[in-house]
């Protein structure tokens, strides 16, 4: 029965997975929340999933196989994408791509230690080189590093944070603790339950006068959430956002209670503009313009983070002679850069492909994110 029920939820976003047993096809298994409060990371990665599986295959395929991609909805439910994962891997899956939420990837990790390599979007997992997995984003840490830098440059020694209190949540905090007590920053730090809907008792403890700036950590509705009660309480100071809310589907949600300045931390790919590496930034362009006439909509950062994912997994099955070879993939990852709209570095010390120079601090004006005005 168990099996049957877990049989249903996986949606094939390309027919035919049987050929996975007959080695016409490549098949790629996703665990990701389509449905439920964190269903937004869901939907906006796997959409760059499908589009780069329809490219693939539109172009002949890879090494004459096709690529097919089978999504299981974990619904944000950490005993959901463990089931999830574990079935995925019985079909024979080459990669595995964890585009979930914190609780979520730990459950799954387990499940992949003797193989198949995962692939991370999150920042907030950190695989330790032991292991399969491989990040393809910063670090939380990293995240908060850049806008602690941001914070420095413009004269910042004070920050009001909230954070929830989830494990994502718990991450956050903890980059906090760690970064801005190093850099010599002031942290005002509340916790809030991620199914709450109001945000004004810890936002009147951490946004005194004297604090100059604010930052919301968390993705989803409760990012929503502190966006409606900073408005309640007619808070002037900026507002920072988690780099997961940098989204048109963000943007529209908050248009009629937008603070004076909503900033975020992101992925300089989505301002394209900013990239020094002239390789990265004409790769981010064209993703960006194919991404536009697919969808009609703007792209946003979780779109980006599962584009630095599709190219990691593009690559391995290009260049590994056996992608099912796990060993073997994580050899070539130590060995070769892949390009991307973000260069990804890997290396027997790190399962880290990116570090605190892939982030800027973007801003939303008249509904599009781009980059930051100082804050004086």
């Amino acid at each position: 029965m168990i099996r049957r029920i877990l049989a249903a939820s996986l949606i094939l976003s390309l027919p035919g997975a049987a050929g996975a047993q007959t080695g016409k096809t490549w098949l790629i298994g996703e665990v990701t929340p389509l449905t439920g409060p964190a269903a937004t990371v869901g939907t906006r990665m796997s959409k760059v999933v499908r589009m780069w599986a329809d490219e693939v295959n539109a172009a002949g395929g890879i090494a004459g196989a096709k690529v097919e991609v089978l999504t299981c909805n974990e619904e944000n439910r950490p005993e959901k994408a463990a089931a999830c994962a574990r079935d995925l891997i019985e079909k024979g899956i080459v990669l595995l791509f964890g585009n979930s939420l914190t609780a979520s990837i730990r459950a799954m990790m387990p499940l992949v230690r003797q193989g198949p390599v995962m692939l991370i979007p999150s920042p907030n997992v950190v695989p330790g080189p032991d292991t399969y997995a491989f990040q393809v984003s910063p670090t939380d840490e990293h995240i908060t590093l850049a806008l602690a830098d941001f914070l420095k440059s413009n004269g910042m020694k004070k920050l009001g944070m909230v954070a929830a209190t989830d494990a994502s949540g718990e991450v956050g905090a903890s980059s906090a603790r760690t970064v801005f007590g190093k850099t010599g920053i002031e942290l005002n730090l509340a916790r809030i339950d991620l199914r709450a809907t109001d945000a004004s008792t810890q936002l009147a403890r951490v946004a005194s006068a004297d604090v100059p700036i604010i930052y919301s950590s968390y993705t989803g509705a409760g990012a929503v959430t502190v966006v409606k009660s900073y408005q309640i309480l007619g808070l002037q100071q900026p507002l920072v956002v988690s780099y997961g809310n940098l989204s048109d589907a963000f943007a529209q949600l908050v248009k009629d209670v937008k603070p004076k300045r909503l900033l975020g931390t992101s992925l300089a790919a989505l301002v394209p503009e900013t990239l020094k590496d002239a390789g990265e930034r004409k790769r981010a362009e064209a993703f960006l313009t194919a991404y536009r006439k697919r969808y009609n909509e703007h792209p946003d950062m979780l779109n980006v983070s599962a584009k630095t994912e599709v190219d990691v997994a593009d690559a391995i099955l290009r260049n590994v002679q056996n992608p099912r070879d796990p060993e073997a993939v994580r050899k070539y990852l130590y060995s070769t850069a892949v390009p991307s709209v973000h260069n990804q570095r890997f290396s027997p010390k790190s399962h880290v492909g990116l570090d605190a120079s892939s982030i800027i601090m973007a801003e939303l004006k008249d509904g599009v994110w781009t980059k930051a005005d100082p804050l004086r």
